[in-house]
This record gives C-alpha cells, sequence and structure tokens, in this order.
C-alpha cells in the first residue's frame, strides 16, 4: 500500500484508539438511563480518566445545561485563582485626629472590604454581631468616645450588585438561601423576624431579635381564633425595605420565626455597628452614609478587625453548598483583578479563565456565583476541564463535599465501599440535579465526572439515585 494512502489511515486508526474507551460505558449508562423518569430527563455525561487522558464517558457532553450548584465550581476556582488560602478581608475603621477628649470633630469611616465570613459557620459560632462589637471595642480602647460627623461606610472596591441576581426569581426575594451580596455584611446578610399570637380578632405581635430594624414593617395579619389553619405569610415590597405580613396565627399557638434576605444589606449592618458603638459609649452625632473611596484628612486607622480565612470561605461555598458565600466569591474575583467587584467584571474574569482552558465561549454563560439562575448554562466537558485544570489545587479538591462523610454528600454514596472515594459538587434546582467532581476507581486511578440532568418530573430522589448508580459504574474501572 502506498505511504498517501496509509498515512490517513493510520492517523484514522489512532482517532478511534483514543476514543474507544468511551464507548462500551456509553452503551451501559444509556441503558441504565432509558427507562422510567429518568428517560425523559435530558441528560449530560462526560467522564475522564485523569491517569491517560482517556475519555471514559461522553453522553451529550457538549451540550450546554443549567448546572445548579455546579455552579459553585467555578466561583471556587476563579477564588483559588486569584487569591491565597489563607488570605484575609480587613474592615477598618478611620478617623482624623481624637482629641483629648477622644472626640473627632469629622466622620468615623468604615473601609469595608467585601468580608463575606460575619457568619456563626466560619466564626466558630460567633456571629456578624461579634464581629462589629470587637471592632467597636478596639475603636474604645484607642480612646474614641465621640463622632462629630457621619458613620460612613467606603463601600469600595465594590458596586453594589442588582437587588437580585441576574436571572433569580421572584421567590428570591424572600428565602434564605438567597441572600443579596455586599462589601459591608453580618450574617450572611439575612435577618431574623419573630412572630407570636395576639387576642383573637388583634395584629399578630412581631419582633427583630438582633434589633437594628432590618425592614418597615407593613403588619396586615390577624390573631384568628384558637384552633384554625394559620395562614401567616411574609413578602418584601420597595426594593426589599418594606416586609409585608398578611394572613393569621391562631390564638394560643406558639412564636415562630423566619430568616429574610435584607434588602438593603450595607445600611442594616452600618445601623448594626452604630448600636455597637454605642454599647462601648461612643456616640455619633451624625447620621449613616455610604460612599466609595472616602478620603479622611490626616486620618488614621484606630480600629481593625479580620474575619476566616480564604480557604474556610471556600470551604463553605462548596461543601455545603453556601449560595452567599459563593456569590460574593464570584464578585470579589473581579475586585482582586479589576478593584471594583461587580457582575460585569466577575463575568469578565470567567471569560479569561476558560479562555486560558482552551475552552469554546460556545460551552458556557455564567451570569452568577452560586447557580440559583436558570440563565447560567454549562457544558459537561467544559466542567470535567476545570476539574482537569484544578486537580492539583489542594484547597480547591479539599473544599468538595466527600461521598458518606461531609457536606452535601454526607448521606449519599455511603454503599458499595463508596464512602470516602468521591469528591464532589452538588446542584439542586427545580427539574435540574447535577454531580461533578472525582471519583477514585477500584484499581486507584482518579476520574474527573460531571453528570448533569435537566427538564424531568421525576423526583430528585429518583434522579439523584440515577446520577449515584452513574458514579458507582464510573467507580468499576
Amino acid at each position: 500500500m502506498r505511504w498517501h494512502v496509509l498515512l490517513p489511515l493510520l492517523f484514522l486508526s489512532l482517532l478511534i484508539t483514543q476514543t474507544a474507551p468511551a464507548a462500551p460505558l456509553n452503551n451501559r449508562i444509556e441503558s441504565m438511563i432509558s427507562s422510567g423518569g429518568p428517560a425523559r430527563a435530558i441528560w449530560g455525561i462526560y467522564a475522564v480518566d485523569l491517569s491517560n487522558g482517556d475519555v471514559l464517558a461522553n453522553i451529550n457532553g457538549t451540550r450546554l445545561l443549567v448546572p445548579a450548584s455546579n455552579r459553585k465550581l467555578v466561583s471556587v476556582a476563579l477564588a483559588t485563582e486569584a487569591y491565597q488560602p489563607e488570605h484575609l478581608f480587613r474592615t477598618e475603621l478611620v478617623a482624623g485626629p481624637l482629641s483629648g477628649a477622644g472626640r473627632i470633630a469629622g466622620d468615623l469611616v468604615v473601609k469595608a472590604s467585601g468580608d463575606p465570613s460575619w457568619t456563626p459557620d466560619l466564626l466558630g459560632g460567633a456571629n456578624g454581631t461579634t464581629k462589629l462589637r470587637e471592632l467597636a471595642r478596639n475603636a474604645a480602647q484607642s480612646g474614641l468616645r465621640h463622632v462629630g460627623g457621619d458613620l460612613v461606610i467606603d463601600i469600595a472596591p465594590f458596586s453594589e450588585p442588582d437587588f437580585l441576581g441576574h436571572g433569580w426569581t421572584w421567590n428570591n426575594l424572600v428565602n434564605s438561601f438567597s441572600p443579596r451580596p455586599s462589601a459591608f455584611s453580618m450574617n450572611t446578610n439575612v435577618a431574623a423576624i419573630s412572630f407570636s399570637p395576639a387576642r383573637s380578632g388583634e395584629p399578630i405581635n412581631w419582633s427583630f431579635p438582633l434589633g437594628g430594624d432590618p425592614f418597615t414593617i407593613r403588619n396586615e395579619a390577624m390573631t384568628g381564633r384558637g384552633g384554625s389553619v394559620p395562614t401567616l405569610s411574609v413578602d418584601l415590597l420597595a426594593g426589599g425595605e418594606i416586609l409585608l405580613l398578611r394572613g393569621n396565627l391562631p390564638e394560643g399557638s406558639g412564636s415562630s420565626a423566619r430568616s429574610i434576605p435584607v434588602g438593603d444589606p450595607v445600611s442594616y449592618t452600618a445601623r448594626q455597628l452604630r448600636l455597637a458603638l454605642e454599647r462601648e459609649g461612643i456616640t455619633v452625632q451624625g447620621d449613616i452614609r455610604i460612599g466609595r473611596n472616602v478620603s479622611v484628612t490626616d486620618g488614621e486607622v484606630i480600629a481593625r478587625v479580620e474575619g476566616a480565612p480564604m480557604r474556610q470561605i471556600v470551604n463553605r461555598a462548596n461543601r455545603d453548598s453556601d449560595n452567599f458565600q459563593a456569590e460574593m466569591l464570584y464578585l470579589l474575583s473581579a475586585a482582586r483583578r479589576f478593584g471594583n467587584a461587580n457582575y460585569n467584571g466577575a463575568q469578565q474574569v470567567e471569560q479569561a479563565f476558560w479562555d486560558r482552558l482552551g475552552v469554546a465561549r460556545s460551552e458556557y454563560n455564567g451570569v452568577d456565583g452560586s447557580g440559583l439562575s436558570r440563565e447560567n448554562f454549562v457544558t459537561p466537558r467544559a466542567l470535567v476541564t476545570l476539574l482537569e485544570h484544578k486537580r492539583e489545587t489542594e484547597w480547591f479538591v479539599d473544599s468538595l463535599p466527600v461521598s458518606g462523610r461531609t457536606g452535601t454528600l454526607r448521606n449519599r454514596l455511603s454503599a458499595d465501599g463508596m464512602t470516602g472515594r468521591v469528591r464532589a459538587k452538588t446542584g439542586t434546582l427545580n427539574a435540574v440535579s447535577g454531580l461533578s467532581g472525582y471519583v477514585t476507581t477500584n484499581s486507584g486511578r482518579t476520574v474527573a465526572f460531571s453528570i448533569m440532568a435537566n427538564n424531568y418530573t421525576t423526583s430528585h430522589a429518583n434522579i439523584r439515585r440515577q446520577i449515584d448508580e452513574i458514579v458507582v459504574e464510573l467507580a468499576r474501572r
């Protein structure tokens, strides 16, 4: 045979050899998802053996799908590229010279850094109020007693995001899992409100356990007769600053509480700081103002506090699928690159990241950091490419839930000897479920995989069970 004929055949044979490993596994997986409720879902599955680069499974691997919280893999990847694991965000109080009586004639300026870690989950049981009191206590120890000007919150470098993330739905207004990110925040920017019945026919009672007036209350909810069905509803109006209570609570029923995303988290946190200053004997004569790049004549730092390290923030975002932390990480990646945190900047950082990985722009569309938006799309192949790239980044891998042990996988993939063998990010929205990460096979190899299902009417449990069975199949190699 002539060489000009033989060379194309050899090239074709090489292509067949490289893609061949996927075929048998594809057939088995397609058989697994071809009956019952899972058969009606749109599936995307891609898996690569990291020891040799073989594609083990490719079923709709380049189809764009809604990732849900698999989107957090992107936010965490961007954060681990932009920051060191022990990076600490610092919040400072800056003021002009103090008089002998501890007075300043001008403003007291808070230099906010976007620290998202002022929450019990990251502060060992302490919370945002604790950090504010620490900041106020440090200011008092510096000698400050009276502020003649305003309490000014300098939110640079941070452009306040839209009230709702891009593509978030109206019910995200009142769900505690969808708080608004901000430069100055505490307790993931949700506030607790308590309810209790009064006497039948009277308006119900309400209170804010932490104070600070996070909302203006419009109370149209009444106390119903004892034994009646409770119908209390809570809605946000006017950009999230008015809380509307409607329906009823039966007389004699117990108290209850809700956690609601704060509509103006910077102002709310500032009011809480003012209360903390007052407790330390520091009075602020002026108002609360919000500004950017605020300068103070002859200003100096009189107090500072630091939050949890970036490693812990990343862990919280991935391991426990914390929407607030993931949203903040996405925005903070833009702050690191451009000096200004906003969604447009974060999307540019993301695009540059995918470009470095060689992922085509037709394989993703990213609009938020948490995955709440249904305008996010990504292919399974793109996520596996990300996982291949980040496999040597220890704190990225460590942030992922572990099967049968931690986070959102603590109750999954614990049978069949799978405990501890899977590190992967879960994802769930209505009619969306996904799992992307790493699995150790029976032969000790590591496989990076992404499995996503969209557009199904069967239960999440049914789809998750099918996803887990696919992971077990991958592990049999």
